[in-house]
């Protein structure tokens, strides 16, 4: 354990519900990093609860759950959240049912249409939304400016500017978006997903758990840390993702624990 002082030992102690995040901190490319089967082990041995919270939102519910049961994790789609998700249930909410256009794969406008909304491709929109997208093409980028530039609302899945992988670190949404928003000179409207502590209140409230008996662990400051503060829970801060030692130092973010990974965490609990 790099930093664990007395005060943080007791708020580990008295954790009962876990929040993870999963590209960086549970996985790489799909596949478990160092620590993290002994982490799951660990947790339901002491009958804690677990769940997944990512702004990832280029793959379903049940490709997440494929995906762990792949390397034998045993993960319900009731225990995974995503931004995306949060995303299109906001929108139904607070806009109702709406066309709207998507810079995103086929799995994020499944939900969109899942939720009520028109996903449209070659008609204005009432609403361009924007998320980690592997499929991305000119066309997309070219489109959305448009409709933005026209006055749509303009709506970010999640701020994340980059998405871990096992070759290094590709664009996620945030630079995606940054390319509108320098083609449209318009910001974004909306940006949901960590840090916001809508989702993670939500979480809270669905486990019964209270605030001092819930934990984040993530592997970046300014999205699964920054959430965890602003939630005013615990965080952890692990350093199998994007933040590296020399990036604690020179931020205000700081943790309650930074570890090397997930099995460090597991010793302790």
């Amino acid at each position: 354990m790099i930093f664990l002082n007395d005060n943080s030992r007791n708020k580990l102690k008295k954790i009962k519900l876990f929040v993870l995040d999963i590209d960086g901190t549970f996985s790489l490319s799909g596949k478990p990093l160092p620590g993290a089967k002994e982490f799951i082990s660990t947790i339901k041995n002491q009958n804690k609860h677990f769940v997944f919270l990512t702004n990832n939102s280029n793959k379903s519910l049940e490709e997440y759950v494929f995906e762990f049961k792949k390397h034998n994790i045993d993960v319900s789609k009731k225990q995974i959240f995503t931004a995306g998700i949060e995303t299109a249930e906001y929108i139904y909410q607070k806009f109702g049912r709406r066309k709207i256009y998507i810079v995103g794969t086929n799995a994020i406008k499944e939900i969109f249409s899942k939720y009520g909304h028109e996903v449209v491709e070659n008609e204005e929109p009432d609403i361009v939304v924007i998320s980690f997208d592997k499929s991305l093409t000119y066309e997309k980028l070219a489109k959305a400016s448009v409709y933005v530039s026209k006055g749509k609302l303009f709506v970010l899945t999640n701020p994340d500017l980059n998405c871990p992988s096992k070759d290094g670190p590709i664009p996620d949404t945030g630079s995606i978006a940054s390319v509108i928003e320098k083609a449209s000179d318009k910001k974004p409207n909306i940006v949901f997903g960590k840090p916001d502590p809508l989702i993670l209140e939500m979480i809270i409230k669905k486990f019964n758990v209270k605030k001092e008996e819930t934990c984040v662990i993530g592997d970046r400051l300014y999205t699964d840390i920054l959430l965890g503060i602003r939630a005013e829970v615990t965080t952890i801060l692990v350093l199998t993702g994007e933040a590296k030692g020399e990036d604690i130092k020179n931020s205000n973010i700081k943790p309650d624990i930074i570890a090397k990974d997930l099995g460090e965490i597991a010793k302790f609990i």
